[in-house]
């Protein structure tokens, strides 16, 4: 009994946060480049999320989208899983497709208006944390978040330009714990747990490009902490004991609906620089510094989980080459560092997981008649960190492996 009132008092405010902010490349040229794109002019799909000001440097009017047709998660609680394995289970278990990104823009005098729609966020899992005998801890959870928004920019010079992307954004969470522990032959205790979030918000980004001479050309942007709109959380738990000795279950509920959030998406700000050596070869770099925050995740402060993210610095670069008139090679690196700081092993409740990653991508496109462009390829991202979780009515600190697989195609029209 006093195990499970612990259990609601802690075990609720077991929350996640996106802290891995590069797990999703955008776009279909920036991602080829390792998502080094703020200071990248050609890429509509993603130009309104990376750097909304190289959106009026485009000609004419453009559309282009990207979806990673494959992607797959690969997560692995307990034990650690080289990149090597990995790839060879590419074609195992559960994988999905995800529409990335698209953009399209219009001139109307001095003023370019673009739309853009995509997922910049999304994890999932469903598996076991551990298993043996007759005893399980089981986890399954979806994250993901749509962002929708118009962009408007213009030039202020011939060398210069600005812009400003409005995004609306919505994000869905779900979560659900089970833990079966058989504490002798004739005793068992049974542990649920489930929650969700639905959250919206509001988040700008304000683009400035620079076009330093022929060869070289200078990007940034700033995204402000999101503006909170309206945010729901559902929370329910379940305990329940068996006795088959005394022919007895006593079983304990506690349900929380309608609970107000106030998830915050931490703000960002990104210089880049792009570099053509000749007319055939593009060079592109991106440094990204990721605000650090702390913040109670739901109104009610004692439901809700102290949040910190930790600023952190990302680091992207890419290169294009084109082999032919026709034919395009693009490859990138990037990395994917987490913002959470390592699980505490004495502190008994849930925490964020801290996974490190690195990651690289490579895509070709072909070009058909100067207007129409069809990329294909793909990136990876892994690494191995720790992650706390709540497994056989203790809580733990064990190893947590992620490697994400995607395969990407992408479209662009130029009219």
């Amino acid at each position: 009994m006093k195990l499970f009132f612990l259990v609601l008092a802690i075990g609720l405010k077991g929350w996640t946060a996106f802290s891995n902010y590069n797990s999703i490349l955008l776009g279909d040229q920036a991602a080829g480049l390792g998502g080094a794109a703020t200071a990248l002019v050609g890429d509509t799909s993603s130009a309104a999320f990376y750097n909304p000001a190289t959106l009026a440097r485009l000609n004419g009017a453009t559309f282009s989208a990207a979806v990673g047709i494959y992607k797959k998660f690969d997560t692995r609680y307990g034990q650690e899983d080289d990149f090597t394995k990995a790839s060879l289970r590419v074609n195992q278990g559960f994988f999905r497709s995800l529409p990335a990104s698209t953009g399209n823009v219009i001139r109307l005098g001095d003023f370019v208006f673009g739309l853009s729609i995509l997922v910049p966020d999304y994890d999932s899992y469903k598996g076991d944390l551990y298993k043996k005998d007759n005893n399980v801890s089981n986890l399954t959870y979806i994250d993901e978040s749509l962002w929708v928004g118009p962009s408007i920019s213009r030039e202020i010079s011939d060398t210069e330009s600005i812009g400003i992307t409005a995004y609306y954004t919505a994000r869905n969470y779900t979560k659900s714990n089970a833990d079966l522990l058989y504490e002798s032959a004739t005793k068992a205790t049974l542990y649920n747990q489930e929650k969700t979030i639905t959250e919206n918000a509001l988040v700008f980004v304000l683009g400035y490009y620079k076009q330093l001479n022929e060869r070289w050309g200078f990007g940034a942007s700033l995204r402000p902490k999101g503006m909170r709109i309206h945010g729901v959380a559902t929370l329910f738990e379940s305990n329940t004991q068996i006795d088959t000795t005394t022919n007895t279950m006593t079983v304990q509920n506690r349900n929380d609906p309608d609970k107000a959030t106030r998830v915050v998406i931490p703000g960002k700000i990104t210089l880049g620089a792009s570099y053509r050596p000749d007319t055939s070869s593009l060079f592109t770099w991106d440094l990204s510094l990721h605000e650090g925050i702390g913040y109670i995740d739901l109104e009610d402060e004692k439901l809700g989980k102290q949040i910190n993210h930790r600023a952190i610095v990302n680091v992207a670069m890419g290169y294009e080459k084109a082999l032919i008139e026709w034919l395009r090679l693009r490859m990138g690196f990037f990395t994917n560092f987490s913002s959470h700081r390592e699980p505490d092993v004495d502190l008994a409740q849930l925490q964020e997981d801290k996974v490190d990653m690195m990651g690289f991508s490579a895509n070709i496109v072909f070009i058909a008649g100067k207007r129409i462009g069809y990329t294909f390829g793909g990136y990876y991202t892994g690494g191995t960190g720790r992650s706390s979780q709540y497994i056989q009515k203790k809580y733990d600190v064990i190893v947590k492996t992620q490697h994400v697989f995607t395969m990407l195609v992408g479209t662009a029209f130029y009219y």
